[in-house]
């Protein structure tokens, strides 16, 4: 084992270094830190250690189901997945029951489909089993890839460099039997060049994380040739001015988190990227597993 500490604006950051399939462990003292790692492992902010996995019931799956809950427990999920013989992972968030607030097309035959920023997965899945013929989940390689301010890129990126992003993905499509791709690539290098088009894009709770959301929906428009399915989190607050498209300049600090947007704003974004006009699907209260109603969310179709 190995163990180095740094300062870091104030903060001291230790990282402990031990073999194991993921790579590397990092653990941070001080309050923001804390925060930060959290939200770059997926974890739940509000819980210090993420809950362990519902393990099988007595005669439910046996050494096997036992296995695998001892694999969900080495990664920390930002996705709640159901595995059955009562194994399900403990993701920040759980989208089962939300799931009809989207209004998803019941099924996606013949489409080709890629979820941007997919995570653990949830939504390459769930286009999947609808009957996409095809679906790519792009994703980054690892936390130090994170749209990061420049200063904190730097500090942090001998600790962040050998994380990597995919290990609770992997496992989610081995337990599916899924054949979704996982591809490795940020949204402002996306073009029709690298992965061609696609019939549907998806991209949920991305924005706010992104220094340029702008330039990141333009990407997502210029692959898109029907439609998108954008969801995000909004400020109601920021909409006080009617019909003003306005959003809180908040640093990348904190996630990261570079924007608070309203809802004005983000309905604009999304048309003004490249698309011919919007729909919105729904509006809901959402938020982490433990406290569902914390933020507004808003799910919208823009058509090519």
């Amino acid at each position: 084992m190995a163990i180095k500490k740094v300062g870091l604006g104030g903060f001291g950051v230790s990282l402990t270094a031990t073999e194991h399939e993921a790579g590397l462990h990092l653990s941070v003292e001080g309050p923001f830190w804390q925060r930060v790692m959290r939200r770059m492992n997926g974890r739940n902010r509000y819980s210090s250690v993420p809950d362990p996995a519902h393990a099988a019931p007595a005669g439910g799956g046996g050494v096997e189901a036992a296995a695998l809950v001892e694999r969900i427990n080495s990664h920390t999920w930002y996705h709640t997945f159901d595995f059955g013989n009562g194994v399900r992972t403990p993701g920040a968030f759980d989208y089962r029951e939300t799931l009809p607030q989207y209004r998803l097309p019941e099924r996606f035959d013949g489409k080709r489909v890629l979820d941007v920023a997919t995570y653990d997965g949830f939504w390459a899945f769930e286009f999947e089993k609808r009957g996409a013929r095809e679906v790519l989940a792009l994703d980054l390689e690892g936390p130090a890839k994170l749209d990061w301010p420049p200063k904190y890129r730097a500090a942090t990126a001998e600790q962040m460099a050998p994380l990597r992003y995919g290990k609770g993905f992997a496992i989610a499509k081995e337990q599916l039997g899924s054949s979704v791709q996982r591809v490795v690539c940020d949204v402002y290098d996306l073009t029709p060049e690298k992965f061609g088009t696609f019939d549907v894009v998806h991209s949920g709770d991305l924005l706010p994380h992104l220094s340029n959301p702008v330039k990141a929906l333009q990407n997502m428009a210029r692959v898109c040739t029907e439609y998108a399915l954008i969801s995000d989190v909004y400020f109601p607050d920021l909409d006080h001015q009617g019909t003003r498209p306005l959003m809180e300049y908040r640093g990348g600090l904190e996630g990261p988190t570079w924007w608070r947007i309203g809802f004005n704003a983000l309905g604009a974004m999304i048309l003004d990227a490249g698309f011919s006009r919007i729909e919105l699907l729904s509006k809901f209260p959402y938020g982490y597993r433990d406290r569902p109603g914390r933020w507004h969310h808003a799910v919208f179709k823009a058509f090519k």
